[in-house]
This record gives C-alpha cells, structure tokens and sequence, in this order.
C-alpha cells in the first residue's frame, strides 16, 4: 500500500511537468493570406496609453456677437427705452457707440458701461440717467443692470429714482473685501444744486445700493484707511450752494458690515468772519469752552476774513456794518467765556477793546454794553446764566432788532433768530 501510494504522487508529479512544458512551447506560424490581412486588429501592450478620440468642441458665445452693421432705433417714449436699448444689444450692437446713439437721439442725459459686478467673469451692462422724453414728467431716474442669459441680455435689475436731470458713471471699484466690485454713479438733480452720489453692486445674492449720499456739487474720495480691504468713503462738497458763506465740508463713511455710516463732518478753514462764528458755537455746544475761545479770538483779530452780511442787513442795506457787529459780537462772547472760567485779567481786556473799538453811538457799542451788564451781575454774585438772563432783558428792552446784524446768514451756518440767543448761557 506504502509503495502504491507513492507511485500515484510520483505519476501525479510527472503529468504536471509534461503539461507546463507544453504550455510554454512556441506557437507554430501560420500562413497569412490577403484577406487575413485585412481583417486583423492591433491589439496594443499593456504598457501602451490609449487616448480618447474627441472632436474639438465648437465655443458657443454667451453674450451676442458685435455686428458692427446694427444700428439703434430710437425710443418714442420713457417706456421703450429698456427694450430699445435690449433689441440693439442682443442685435449684436456695438456698446461702443451706444453713447452716439444717446446723443443724436436726445438721450444723452443716460450714460452706460460694461462691467462684471457680480463676479461671474461676464460683463453686465449698466445703464444710469434721466429718462427725458416725455417732458411732462420730468426728472423721472433709472438704473438698468442688463445680463447676459441664453446667448441674450434681460434686465436682472432696475432701480428708479426721481428729481433726476442726468447722470454720470464715474467709474467700477472694488469698494468691499467680501463682494466684487460696485459701479459709482454721480446723479444731478433737477432742482436745486444737490447731486447724489450712489454705488451698486451684487450682494448675498441680490443687487443693491451700497452707498447714497446728497451734497451740494460733490467730489468723491475712496481710500483703504485701515488695510483691511473695506474702503472708506469721504465726499468733498459745498456747504451751500445759495445765500450764505460757501465753505467745503468733508464728510467720511466707513463700512461697518451692514452698510455704509457716517463718521465725521470737518469743516475746511473758514474765509468769512461768520465761519468763525460758526465754529465758536459749534466747539460752545460740544461743551468746548477752549476751542470756542479760540475760534471768537480769530473771528475778533483776524483781519484777513471777509466779513459776510446778514440776510437782515441786506434787506436793510445795512451790509457795511456787518464788521462792526460781527467783530463786537465776537468780543462780547470772548468776555462772557473768559468770565465763566473766572479768567478776569483776559476778560478784562475784552472789556478795554469794546471800549476802544465801540465807543458810544458807533455800531456794535451795543455788546459793550451787554458785556457791561455781564459784569455787573457777575459782580453781584450771580452765576453765568443768570448774568446772561440779564443780559437778554437789557438787549430785548434797548436794542430789540440787534437780530438783523447778529441772525440769519443763510444756510448750513450758526443763526441767531431771538434776541436770548446772544448771550452764551441762556
């Protein structure tokens, strides 16, 4: 059994063997014929890489293609402006000379320009200005935001506005870190000198109005003051356009996540004595007794200022005395503060200048009186605001049109309409 056993594994053995060496013998040619030839395919080795065979794709273009041959047809009312201005675009119009066409056909109150303000890498087209055709409804405002869908533009957004005469599209900019670029546009009102600026752009998905502001003949200055890639705002402008001391005015707004806010107003350096008024008040209301000293101080002593009359004095033909009153006024006050911080040698002076410059029946001799009067209650040991309660009765009693010099000198300055206004505490 033993021996029967092995015979088997050494026959098994064998037969194995005879079967790998004939699997590993070579293969006998064969004959190929003609037809054979044809009908043969390669096969590549496995170390071979097959590239896939694709036609090269043809570009669809998403926006309409410029054909210089299509010319605008001119709207006949307000109401065909959007789809006039669409026709010609998705007609293949050059954007070029849209603003040729503005012009022949009196629209030139509308300005436009191509820009991707919503980060898509296509160009919207941005329309702004006045709608002017029909002259019975004037001032009528639109911002038009054109995109392109489906190989052709549609309005994605329209904004509307009024008191509108025309509008200019100062340029694209990247005002916010967060957001793609805005487009900034200046907007001239129909009525009075005012002008807006306004910015518009793509946010959290919707179009909107980032910045807004009214001025009067606005210049526009944006800066990055902290580096932190949300640009500040500041608007240079006028602080009246009409009856009043023109003076420039800067005002500064800042991003604070959700909008654009105002964060200060300054005033340029005055060129009127009223300027100097002005800012004495302003610093007297903000509870700074040392910068409005120092502003009646220049208002007193400074005689490079113009003097600038009132509306009172105008009307009256009086403006010859606006110096007078100005500059006594000026030094009423400087008397009056320097007496409420129980500076009496500085006051004092105050009181030797009014008598020099203000003699008895010379214009302004008025608040040397007034600054007497402040004196004798002081004296009396009265405190400030009932001096100046003195003071009023006095003035109310004498001199009750002292207003006219000392009042209305037009817009966005210091005004004084009652006669308890002249004395600082009241």
């Amino acid at each position: 059994m033993f021996h029967n056993l092995n015979f088997k594994k050494y026959f098994i053995t064998i037969t194995l063997l005879v079967m790998l060496t004939a699997s590993c013998s070579p293969v006998s040619s064969l004959p190929v014929t003609p037809t054979s030839v044809s009908t043969l395919t390669f096969i590549p080795s496995v170390t071979e890489t097959i590239s896939p065979v694709t036609s090269s794709p043809t570009f669809v273009p998403v926006c309409p293609t410029i054909n210089p041959d299509v010319m605008f047809i001119p709207p006949t009312s307000n109401n065909e402006i959007a789809d006039k201005i669409l026709v010609f675009l998705n007609s293949g119009g050059d954007l070029k000379q849209i603003n040729l066409y503005f012009a022949q056909f009196q629209l030139k109150t509308l300005d436009v320009i191509a820009a991707d303000l919503n980060g898509d890498g296509l160009n919207e087209i941005i329309v702004a200005g006045a709608l002017p055709l029909e002259l019975e409804s004037p001032g009528q405002g639109v911002i038009y935001i054109l995109g392109c869908k489906q190989k052709s533009y549609e309005i994605d957004k329209q904004f509307d506005f009024q008191n509108i005469a025309s509008a200019d599209i100062l340029r694209t900019e990247k005002l916010l870190a967060d957001y793609p670029q805005q487009a900034i546009i200046r907007y001239d009102q129909i009525s009075g000198w005012s002008s807006s600026i306004i910015a518009i752009g793509f946010m959290n998905g919707n179009w909107q109005i980032v910045f807004d502001d009214d001025d009067l003949f606005p210049e526009l200055v944006v800066f990055d003051q902290d580096s932190d890639g949300n640009k500040e705002i500041s608007i240079h402008s006028l602080t009246t356009a009409t009856q009043g001391p023109h003076r420039k005015m800067i005002s500064t707004f800042k991003w604070d996540g959700k909008q654009y806010a105002l964060i200060s107003d300054q005033l340029m350096p005055g060129t009127t004595r009223v300027d100097y008024l002005d800012d004495a008040q302003r610093a007297l209301d903000q509870g700074d007794i040392s910068m409005s000293i120092a502003y009646y101080d220049r208002a007193a002593h400074d005689s490079s200022i113009n003097n600038f009359a009132s509306r009172g004095e105008i009307v009256n033909r009086q403006t010859d005395l606006a110096g007078n009153y100005q500059i006594s006024f000026a030094l009423f006050r400087l008397y009056t503060l320097w007496s409420s911080v129980h500076d009496y040698d500085n006051a004092s002076f105050m009181i030797k200048e009014l008598e020099e410059q203000f003699p008895i029946n010379m214009p302004g001799n008025e608040f040397l009186q007034a600054a007497q009067t402040f004196e004798q209650k002081i004296a009396q040991g009265k405190n400030p605001k009932e001096a100046c309660s003195a003071v009023s009765s006095f003035l109310t009693q004498n001199y009750p049109d002292i207003n006219i010099h000392i009042g209305d000198w037009g817009m966005m300055v210091t005004g004084y309409t009652q006669v308890i206004e002249l004395c600082p505490f009241h």
